[in-house]
């Protein structure tokens, strides 16, 4: 390739990149926006000049937070409760609980995506039942072709296949002493997103990864990935290439053979998802020539790429261990999809019994389901 192939190769790569990012950046500038709770200033780059927090939004949070610092409390619950009835519109949920303010909501999302980097890839929708199917096309509807007056054939409808997620409850449960909630000096908005955020997203991962169904969305792992070709598969099953080693894995020509053994629509948004430890043995990877297939990012903000393609190290992904699949590689968003059903909901669990302790119960309802089984492939730990 000339200078100006590789410069026009380069643009069209960055563009691809950029318009993957689109979505992701919209999502952290939303984010940020809710986290600036203590300004009142207009919203930067706005031409409406409306304030950023509204009052209704601020009248919430603080009501929540005064919740949070006394539980127990009959004026506190009564605001808060008071509040919700006045926009029940927006707030009444039929799992009961107080609804977690959006102000206080977004930066616990943001913690849990952190947590949780496979939230930020899959394709994630809202819904408002748990009985929602997504349909499929096998992509098996006939063509062909005829003259200008030729009579026209009716062609072979395509196979519609259903993607239906399994639903479950995630929660968790925070818990502080009295004395810490109760100080004024302590940011218990700030102290609970934070550790209702990290716990939320953790559940979430492993589920999306390995969940089993039961009360929870069903992993991409839950049925055993095949070495069969796509469209023969077990529905829900993502096909394996195998390390070339029994317990270990150096083969860089693995890597390649995993890339292009994908389909080429599914290459465009594919990224490489593995843990960190999988990160530390691929990174010392070479070519034939002795140059590391691992690059670096030199942007701000952009992933580290391996044969071109970005790379998200996932802590939930398996290690390199005999028959595990630890790499996985493709289109995220094509192969996997996460129901929100409501918002976040939080109560006082009365359930505990030491003195002096508070405990908050915060939950919502996700479902999850394999999609298109043809978008990711894995790299199996196997001769």
């Amino acid at each position: 390739m000339n200078d100006e192939q590789i410069l026009a190769d380069l643009a069209d790569r960055f563009e691809t990149w950029k318009q993957k990012k689109d979505g992701e950046i919209r999502e952290l500038r939303e984010g940020l926006d809710v986290m600036a709770k203590h300004a009142s200033r207009p919203g930067g780059g706005g031409t409406s000049g409306a304030a950023l927090v509204t009052p209704e939004e601020r009248e919430h949070r603080d009501a929540f937070a005064n919740w949070l610092r006394n539980p127990r409390h009959e004026k506190a619950r009564g605001e808060l409760s008071a509040l919700e009835t006045r926009t029940a519109s927006t707030l009444t949920d039929t799992s009961g609980g107080y609804a977690v303010p959006s102000l206080v909501q977004g930066p616990l999302m943001m913690r849990a995506r952190a947590a949780n980097p496979l939230r930020g890839i899959v394709r994630t929708v809202d819904v408002s039942t748990g009985d929602v199917t997504f349909p499929l096309s096998n992509a098996d509807a006939g063509s062909g072709w005829v003259g200008e007056t030729d009579t026209r054939t009716g062609t072979a409808e395509p196979t519609l296949t259903g993607a239906k997620p399994t639903f479950g409850t995630l929660y968790a449960l925070v818990e502080a002493s009295e004395e810490l909630v109760g100080d004024m000096a302590f940011d218990v908005s700030d102290w609970f997103t934070r550790e209702a955020g990290a716990a939320l997203g953790a559940a979430e991962m492993a589920a999306i990864i390995s969940g089993n169904g039961t009360n929870k969305p069903t992993g991409y792992l839950n049925v055993a990935p095949e070495a069969g070709a796509d469209g023969t598969r077990t529905q829900g099953a993502l096909k394996f290439i195998t390390s070339g080693a029994a317990a270990a894995f150096s083969d860089s020509d693995r890597l390649i053979e995993t890339v292009y053994d994908l389909q080429a629509k599914h290459r465009t948004n594919a990224r490489w998802v593995m843990n960190s430890s999988t990160v530390g043995q691929v990174r010392m990877m070479k070519d034939g020539a002795g140059r590391y297939l691992w690059n670096e990012s030199l942007v701000p903000g952009q992933p580290p790429s391996l044969l071109g393609y970005p790379v998200l190290t996932c802590e939930g992904m398996p290690d390199v261990a005999a028959d595990d699949f630890p790499i996985a590689f493709g289109d995220f968003a094509a192969a996997y999809v996460l129901a929100d059903r409501g918002g976040l909901r939080t109560t006082v669990d009365d359930n505990i019994t030491q003195p002096g302790r508070v405990r908050w119960y915060v939950r919502k309802r996700v479902g999850g389901t394999v999609y298109d089984n043809d978008a990711v492939r894995l790299i199996k730990i196997a001769a």
